[in-house]
């Protein structure tokens, strides 16, 4: 017997307290001098032999108590348990170049086999990889592991062998095991000349299900207003020519012919005239590779800069110095951003799904649709700037988000109180530089009081009260600013670091946007999903493409044992896999959960002995 945590097996001197209190618990009867004892009543002892048991058997049932907690704690194993027990990990390749006519069906065929080797009491554990490992069987009996090979199918994902050995490791946890790979052996799978790693004690099997001996694909696409030109890679030993096709809106827009010399690429013009906006994709035909990457998909819309809603009271003044703080970005910049307004009242979804960010002016008149869309706006994704004034209420901001209350207050601002940075290489304030002293020149009249509970504190007051705290919600950001912006509470707007403040402001909270247009399957935007295709993510809920990783195109394998070759092995029998093997070991059997219940069946004894 072992213990994982032997430190708590200190815990079972705690007996000592029960057995104290029961020898200090003793009734001994002090002698009382009497002269004539043949007066007295002959009466029974109350100190009976029955009682002397019950005592001894309550401080049993404590002590096994206590002692069994300890253990409990101590998390017991027996080291040599599981030691005749041997695992089988069969890990099959899904990725897209194993659904070349005939391949899958043929590495299904060859996983079967190694499942059917495994001899009896031995576990099996089924792994599916692509550029990412999954367990589709935990270890367990052969026959869970042939039925979790029907649920396998190749999908659209490139291969990343690293990943099949970091989770066999895991899986094996220290324990000798035998990891069969079923792949078609893509030289691609390997990073550059990277090795990965395998634990000594895992043996490896390498099955070639067979590499495409062909592969036509469309690399890339690149669109002109008259124009859509397509890289086409030819794999093969022989020059192949055919058809290549243009299609917007689900119809063929334009069609021409390519030919391509073997083991080559080449770039093939389409004459085509590009709509504005929307997608097209451009296609050819290969019976003879996989079908995932004989297409490719382009997003036509422009990059559209960033868009900020302005939420403001409706006053003229009302945002009108945050706008123009923003409209210093001239358009002909690269990172302009575009500025709308919009009254609290009748807000929706739509208005905000077109901003990248939010600054919130006003909460007068927000009605519940109101807070519930910049809620979802937010935890989706967008961004949140709060202003603390008059006409933004504490109570709304926090029900937007079912916060604490966010102030304690507002509080009158002596004059001498200034704005101070904490930290001067937060994105706010970073690019203030040596001139983040300007800062300090601001007279506030007004602030909130935040209450810190929730949030970063990115900015202080000089007397010691929160300025500027930001928090995560969800997937988006909030910033607050605990002063208002429209030079009700403070000479903010009048200072020359007010621009470059709302501005990197408002870029911060928008940090968490992805505004790419171009994704690998499996690496694409919340939204997207894990096919090719053409999807709307964000929550300005714009065009993406996403399409397979053109590497995995190349259909240049590499022998079992090259392949062997680039794997390094350690040594798993130092301190540190020992402990990792106790930690399964123990995992597995779970004696504490035995201790406890043995405890409390100690604990319900003695509370009826305690009784009698």
């Amino acid at each position: 017997m072992n213990f994982l945590y032997p430190a708590f097996l200190l815990g079972g001197l705690a007996i000592a307290v029960p057995i104290v209190l029961h020898l200090l618990r003793r009734e001994i009867a002090p002698p009382v001098p009497f002269t004539a004892v043949r007066l007295l009543r002959k009466s029974p002892v109350a100190r009976s032999k029955r009682q002397r048991l019950r005592d001894l058997l309550l401080l049993a049932a404590r002590v096994v108590a206590l002692l069994l907690l300890a253990a409990a704690f101590a998390r017991p194993y027996i080291a040599g348990a599981v030691a005749g027990s041997t695992l089988r990990i069969v890990a099959v390749d899904r990725s897209y170049s194993m659904n070349a006519p005939g391949r899958f069906a043929h590495a299904l065929d060859l996983a079967a086999r190694a499942i059917d080797e495994a001899s009896a009491g031995e576990r099996v554990a089924v792994l599916a990889f692509d550029d990412h490992a999954d367990v589709v069987a935990a270890p367990g009996s052969a026959t869970a592991g042939r039925m979790a090979l029907r649920g396998i199918s190749a999908g659209f994902g490139a291969t990343r062998y690293s990943e099949v050995f970091n989770k066999a490791a895991e899986i094996a946890a220290g324990d000798d095991a035998r990891l069969v790979v079923v792949s078609d052996l893509q030289r691609s799978g390997w990073d550059s000349d990277d090795r990965s790693v395998l634990p000594a004690g895992i043996s490896l099997d390498v099955r070639d299900a067979g590499t495409p001996a062909s592969n036509l694909s469309v690399v890339s696409v690149s669109v002109t207003p008259d124009h859509v030109t397509a890289a086409v890679r030819n794999t093969g030993p022989q020059a192949r020519s055919g058809q290549i096709r243009v299609e917007h809106d689900g119809r063929i827009a334009q069609s021409s012919t390519y030919s391509v010399a073997a083991a080559s690429s080449m770039d093939v013009a389409i004459p085509f005239r590009s709509p504005s906006k929307g997608s097209v994709s451009v296609s050819i035909d290969d019976p003879e590779g996989p079908p995932a990457d004989n297409s490719r998909f382009v997003v036509l819309d422009a990059v559209l800069p960033p868009s900020v809603l302005l939420i403001t009271s409706g006053a003229n003044s009302s945002g009108y110095y945050v706008a123009r703080a923003l409209a210093a970005l001239e358009r002909p910049a690269a990172d302009h951003i575009d500025v709308r307004t919009s009254a609290p009242q009748g807000l929706t979804t739509d208005d905000l799904s077109k901003s990248a960010a939010v600054v919130l002016l006003s909460t007068r008149a927000l009605d519940r649709h109101g807070r519930d869309s910049i809620a979802s706006f937010v935890r989706g994704g967008g961004g949140l700037l709060i202003a603390g004034s008059a006409d933004v209420e504490a109570a709304v901001v926090s029900a937007i988000f079912s916060w604490a209350p966010t102030t304690t207050g507002t509080v009158e601002v002596p004059a001498s109180v200034a704005l101070s940075p904490i930290d001067l290489r937060h994105p706010v304030f970073r690019p203030f530089g040596s001139l983040s002293a300007n800062l300090g020149q601001v007279r506030f009249a007004r602030a909130w009081r935040v209450a810190a509970d929730g949030w970063e504190v990115a900015a202080r007051f000089t007397d010691g009260n929160a300025a500027l705290v930001e928090r995560r919600e969800g997937n988006g950001r909030v910033l607050l600013f605990a002063s208002d912006f429209d030079r009700q509470w403070n000479d903010f707007p009048l200072h020359p670091s007010f621009v470059p403040f709302i501005i990197e402001a408002v870029r911060y909270v928008t940090a968490p946007h992805d505004r790419g247009r171009d994704y690998i399957v499996g690496a694409g935007p919340a939204g997207t999903g894990s096919r090719p295709g053409i999807y709307r993510v964000g929550p300005d809920n714009r065009s993406v493409a996403v399409n397979v990783d053109p590497r995995e195109g190349v259909t240049v394998g590499m022998d079992r044992r090259e392949f062997a070759a680039r794997i390094e092995r350690v040594d798993t029998t130092g301190t540190s896999s020992q402990d990792v093997r106790a930690v399964h070991v123990e995992t597995r059997q779970s004696y504490w959960r035995y201790g406890l219940l043995l405890m409390l069946v100690a604990l319900v004894a003695e509370s009826f002995v305690g009784r009698a």
